[in-house]
C-alpha cells in the first residue's frame, strides 16, 4: 500500500504566517471564519501537521479547541511565545510512535 505524502498547513493572522511562506509552506489560511476553517483543516486527509497560533486556538469554544487538539492526523501543533516543547514532542510521538527525548 503506497502512503500518500502529507503537507503542513498553517492559519493565522498575516504576520503569523509571514515566516511559513517566506519557508515554502503552502497551504496558508488566514483567520478569516476561523472557527470553521480549523475545522475543516483537521478533517482533511492531505495536511499531516497543522500549525496554529495558541492564543486563535483558544478563542474557540473549549469543545472545539479539544476536537482540534485532540487531532492525531493531521496533528495540530499550537504556537506562541510560550510554546511548550514538551506538547509539540508529545504529539509527535503520537503520530509517529517514536520518542524523541
Amino acid at each position: 500500500m503506497k502512503q500518500e505524502k502529507k503537507s503542513i498547513a498553517v492559519i493565522g493572522r498575516e504576520d503569523f504566517t509571514l515566516g511559513f511562506k517566506l519557508a515554502g509552506i503552502q497551504k496558508i489560511f488566514d483567520t478569516e471564519n476561523y472557527e470553521k476553517k480549523i475545522q475543516d483543516l483537521v478533517k482533511r486527509d492531505d495536511i499531516g501537521i497543522v500549525v496554529a497560533e495558541q492564543r486563535d486556538l483558544d478563542q474557540l469554544p473549549s469543545h472545539v479547541e479539544q476536537r482540534v487538539t485532540g487531532s492525531v492526523d493531521p496533528v495540530v501543533v499550537p504556537l506562541s511565545e510560550e510554546a511548550e516543547a514538551m506538547g509539540l514532542q508529545d504529539k509527535i510521538q503520537k503520530v509517529i510512535g517514536i520518542d524523541l527525548s
